[in-house]
């Protein structure tokens, strides 16, 4: 219905004319500074045209499961059509195809993957105990969360230079997406050369990955193929037949580049509040002695640990990966009363909404404990979705909360990480929610029942 013909309730606020070019490096200032001034639906035009920014729960849930909001186009310049990026009939084929591997009883047998890759990053870290080197925790989280991606969509194990190549050329898409993503707050963004050379570099270092994996399985024979997500997918007969090799090339491009990078920034965020809260720390590896009394955890264990979750969820309130969503309305609407026009960009934020103390006690405080016993109704559906939310809520929701609790129980129980002293590390917000600088820590070995002691840096 044309916008015309519709009762509009309420004019939103907003400042007058165009943003200025600058957000300062600080996207998080300058919403949070629209939202101080103006409340918690703000509307502001940018050279591309107008935004609205939506913080109270039951606006987030509105744009999340009103279909007339499609994902914004920035993310199909690395994932294609993959689940991540596509919206309609193809999303729709391919989320009811894949959704079934990511169901909690799914997800069980990769506890060992997850398991086995912790061993080896216990290795590493006891080698930078013995010769005394420090170590980039949010580096060791991503090489630890990236191994175990591969290993669960592949069946496979990367050499070390592969593994490398594949972090790095993944951190640099993401920067790059980031750096141009910031045009939603009214940044200018400037290509050179030498960017735009770095971000292709990148991006043909992932699609090798991921061509020369599909071209080695398709070779086999079914019987011999391991029994993956990569061998469900050529396998898969979807609507459209079998999917081609692009198709398959943008969805495990999508499973590489959101299945490891927002799990490793939690984890790298959740050593940094633990060192900062010593006693919240103290309290985890107690649970973590109790349950597992030095030993690996297993799935059974995992369901024992309800601190170690806790721990993990109250670190996605306070430092969600995906600290905001982007949408782009399709048709007229009008939201709670607020008139948006077609191609506008509409924009929700975890960030925001998960500090709102009109539905948080001390929103700013690290406390676990909110999240034991919490009450179903203690706050609005929507005022925690660090998974989004909605037909597109994350798919792989299931395996990051298992993957996070089982990394951080598993490590916490042999280690404790004490960040170098002087480190102001601060929020990086791109398309996800970096550490600037990334947190340096010197690690000590911690022995079972070992009461952790913790710096604050």
């Amino acid at each position: 219905m044309p916008l015309a013909q519709i009762r509009i309730i309420n004019a939103t606020p907003g400042p007058v004319g165009l943003i200025s070019s600058s957000v300062g490096g600080d996207p998080l200032g300058f919403l949070g500074g629209l939202i101080e001034r103006y409340g918690d639906v703000v509307r502001y035009e940018t050279k591309l045209g107008p935004c609205f920014l939506f913080v109270h729960p039951e606006h987030v849930q509105t744009i999340l499961h009103r279909e007339n909001y499609r994902r914004a186009s920035l993310v199909k310049m690395m994932l294609g059509d993959g689940l991540l990026a596509s919206d309609g009939s193809r999303w729709r084929s391919q989320r009811r195809l894949m959704q079934k591997d990511f169901l909690p009883a799914a997800i069980v047998p990769f506890v060992g993957i997850m398991s086995r890759y912790t061993r080896a990053t216990i290795d590493d870290w006891q080698a930078a105990v013995r010769d005394r080197e420090s170590v980039d925790i949010t580096a060791a989280m991503t090489r630890l969360t990236l191994r175990i991606v591969v290993a669960a969509l592949f069946s496979e194990d990367l050499e070390p230079s592969a593994l490398n190549a594949l972090c790095e050329a993944v951190t640099q898409t993401i920067t790059d997406l980031g750096r141009i993503s910031w045009t939603i707050f009214g940044a200018e963004v400037q290509f050179s050369p030498s960017s735009t050379t770095a971000f292709t570099a990148a991006k043909a270092v992932i699609d090798g990955t991921c061509y020369s994996t599909i071209a080695r399985r398709r070779s086999q024979h079914p019987p011999q193929r391991s029994r993956d997500l990569l061998t469900m997918l050529i396998e898969a007969d979807t609507e459209t037949g079998p999917m081609t090799d692009r198709e398959l090339r943008d969805e495990l491009v999508t499973m590489l580049v959101g299945g490891h990078e927002t799990t490793a920034l939690a984890l790298a965020w959740a050593w940094k509040l633990l060192a900062d809260h010593p006693a919240i720390g103290a309290t985890m590896c107690g649970e973590i002695d109790s349950v597992l009394s030095g030993r690996d955890p297993e799935f059974a264990d995992l369901q024992k640990l309800p601190f170690v979750q806790a721990v993990f969820q109250e670190v996605m309130r306070l430092y969600p990966p995906v600290w905001y969503m982007a949408r782009v309305a399709n048709e007229d609407d009008v939201v709670h009363g607020h008139a948006i026009p077609r191609g506008a960009c509409v924009m929700i934020s975890a960030w925001f909404t998960h500090r709102d103390r009109r539905f948080w006690d001390e929103p700013e405080r690290f406390n676990p404990a909110r999240f034991i016993n919490r009450p179903a109704n203690a706050q609005p559906r929507y005022a925690y979705f660090p998974f989004g939310g909605g037909r597109h809520q994350c798919l792989g929701m299931h395996f990051s909360m298992l993957e996070g609790v089982q990394i951080l129980a598993q490590l916490a129980q042999h280690f404790e990480v004490h960040p170098i002293a002087g480190q102001q590390v601060q929020p990086d917000p791109g398309i996800t929610l970096r550490q600037k600088p990334l947190m340096q820590a010197t690690i000590a070995e911690r022995g079972y029942g070992q009461e952790v002691v913790l710096d604050v840096p």
